[in-house]
């Protein structure tokens, strides 16, 4: 596919200094995606390199996640400088997926070969009575630990010269600094079902099961700081916790809410706004959420009505949100572009702190062509008046 990567590069560069100068002249887009569009994808990973594989040994994943870089740039089309030769380096980090805080608590990872990994459930209502009595692990648990390790290996590599065809690593991220949230890990270690079943029938040990799951994560998190030489509170908190979605508002304020006020007031400084990362149809939560956590940045998943949500939560909420992702996997042009057309114009009329992207987490094999249809037509209609 022939594409003008200079002329792109200009237009983003354009736009990004009109944004920051209050003065956005159309809706940005952005993409969620990782080394699994490597990993999971035959086409691009004829080799069949594993999950296991790939996160059991940090030569083999930084040769990946250079492999996506490259990819990325060349092939995912949205508003980023574009091209791999116009990079000016790669940027890398300790890629462990959605099993980094389950395997922190000891629970057992299980792998897919090249899809991703989960964890299986490693505690009953009973075993994790028990469990709540145990000292917080240490920050070297589980993936946790093998973070550390690998941050000081790309570290390593970075300040010894390696490159990849001619890029050199430019920045190695801090991986452990943030958390998927105390009831999605709660769901993780005894299995959702119970654990909503708890929430019901055994309340004490429900908040008891999520205190304890939010002091050692605070713990972890306040110590993989100091790992890093940073300080303890950072001017705000971004966090999730998809799992909530399978509960009332009422039960989060009552339930959950507690202990996410006490992720931010423990881990942050309160001197700017949150941010919240919410897989599936959440939004019930979301003017909870901005009112009592002063989260003013949203990240959503699928469904969600964008229109009826920039409304509720106000024009200074950064939203982002957009076309699903087995639409962009499997549609043609002419849908993604209706679909896209469709969602900028419920949202333009009543914000301009919109950002399309994809919902939620681009699937691997996704045409490149389908991401442009996409980008095509943010061009088109994402203009403001």
């Amino acid at each position: 596919m022939m594409y003008n990567y200079e002329q792109h590069n200009e237009a983003v560069k354009h736009l990004f200094a009109m944004e920051k100068a209050g003065t956005p002249e159309r809706v940005r887009m952005s993409i969620s995606c990782n080394p699994r569009m490597i990993l999971s994808d035959p086409k691009l990973n004829s080799e069949q390199i594993t999950f296991e594989q790939y996160m059991n040994d940090p030569t083999l994943m930084l040769e990946v996640q250079c492999r996506f870089q490259e990819y990325k740039a060349n092939n995912i089309f949205y508003d980023q400088i574009m091209g791999f030769e116009n990079l000016s380096g790669i940027s890398v980090y300790g890629d462990f997926q959605n099993v980094f805080e389950a395997s922190y608590f000891g629970g057992e990872v299980a792998y897919h070969g090249i899809n991703e990994p989960g964890t299986k459930v490693l505690l009953s209502e009973e075993t994790a009575v028990h469990f709540t009595d145990r000292p917080f692990p240490p920050i070297t648990s589980g993936m946790s630990g093998k973070a550390l390790e690998y941050y000081e290996y790309f570290q390593n590599q970075k300040k010894n010269g390696y490159s990849y065809k001619g890029k050199s690593l430019t920045d190695v991220g801090m991986v452990g600094l943030a958390t998927d949230g105390p009831f999605t890990i709660a769901c993780c270690l005894l299995g959702a079902t119970e654990m909503c079943v708890a929430l019901y029938e055994d309340e004490k040990f429900a908040e008891d099961f999520l205190s304890y799951l939010t002091d050692a994560t605070i713990y972890r998190i306040k110590e993989t700081r100091k790992f890093y030489g940073l300080p303890e509170k950072s001017p705000s908190f971004y966090f999730a916790d998809d799992s909530i979605a399978m509960i009332s508002d009422e039960d989060y304020i009552r339930l959950v809410l507690p202990f996410h006020k006490k992720l931010v007031r423990e881990l942050s400084t309160g001197e700017e706004t949150n941010g919240i990362h919410l897989c599936g149809n959440a939004t019930h939560h979301f003017l909870t959420m901005r009112n009592e956590l002063n989260a003013y940045s949203f990240d959503t998943g699928f469904p969600v009505d964008h229109g009826k949500m920039v409304q509720l939560l106000g024009p200074d909420v950064v939203f982002q949100g957009g076309v699903h992702v087995n639409l962009l996997l499997n549609g043609t042009k002419e849908e993604i572009q209706a679909e896209t057309k469709r969602i900028l114009e419920e949202v333009k009329p009543y914000t301009r702190n919109f950002i399309i992207k994809e919902a939620n987490n681009l699937s691997p094999g996704t045409p490149p062509e389908n991401l442009l249809a996409m980008y095509e037509a943010v061009q088109e209609f994402g203009l403001y008046q």
